[in-house]
């Protein structure tokens, strides 16, 4: 009697644990957000309540300049979208570049940043499936794009170029260049593919309503 209590009260805890989790995560994420954001434009903005006697909460000073941070950023956004602001980034990542001690660090954040822009999806093509490391076992992977004609000739085949990523951690991995034939198409969203891998295989995607599954052997499109 005592152990099943004992053991309805560990599991209960784990279950609320594991309830609370996301959201505790959540939570935390957010307000260390807000935290740095809203302090980087903070002490202008009291240099310039105190300049013209304005008096406001701390609270407000703080919902305020992260406002404008987001702003700035939203802005920021835009400009580097277009072509001037392509070449003004472009100008100053080449000067960060040639600077002997921040070429490294820059060069290193750069790195991190594009290969989660690579994971969110933006240089995906496809989710496939193909049997792998051997027959009868499967493993998720991205099209980055249709094989050169180079490697199609060298394979004598076909192929497509597909990122294995790892599990959790799906900025690492390996490129397979496998024949169009072999690649199974699930026809699920590029963002279900990423969950599934960073969860470990524990949220499981499922198929979008307007596209067909592909079994293997058959044509493979990749846009």
């Amino acid at each position: 009697m005592l152990t099943r209590f004992r053991m309805f009260i560990q599991r209960s805890l784990i279950a609320g644990i594991l309830a609370t989790l996301p959201l505790a995560v959540t939570y935390w994420f957010l307000t260390f957000v807000f935290k740095k954001f809203s302090g980087f434009f903070q002490p202008y903005l009291v240099m310039l309540t105190n300049k013209y006697d304005i008096i406001l909460p701390d609270y407000t000073e703080k919902i305020i300049s992260f406002s404008v941070i987001i702003i700035v950023l939203f802005f920021i956004g835009l400009i580097a979208k277009n072509y001037l602001g392509k070449k003004i980034l472009g100008m100053i990542q080449s000067i960060a570049e040639n600077i002997p001690i921040v070429r490294g660090v820059y060069s290193s954040i750069r790195q991190i940043v594009d290969a989660f822009q690579t994971t969110s999806g933006s240089s995906f093509k496809k989710v496939v499936m193909i049997e792998y490391p051997r027959k009868g076992i499967y493993s998720f992977g991205f099209i980055t794009k249709d094989s050169s004609e180079f490697l199609n000739k060298a394979t004598g085949e076909v192929c497509v170029n597909i990122f294995i990523p790892t599990t959790p951690n799906p900025t690492s991995g390996f490129i397979l260049i496998v024949p169009k034939a072999d690649v199974i198409d699930p026809g699920i969203p590029i963002e279900h593919g990423i969950k599934f891998i960073i969860s470990a295989g524990l949220v499981e995607p499922f198929a979008k309503p307007e596209e067909p599954i592909v079994s293997s052997g058959q044509t493979l499109e990749v846009k």
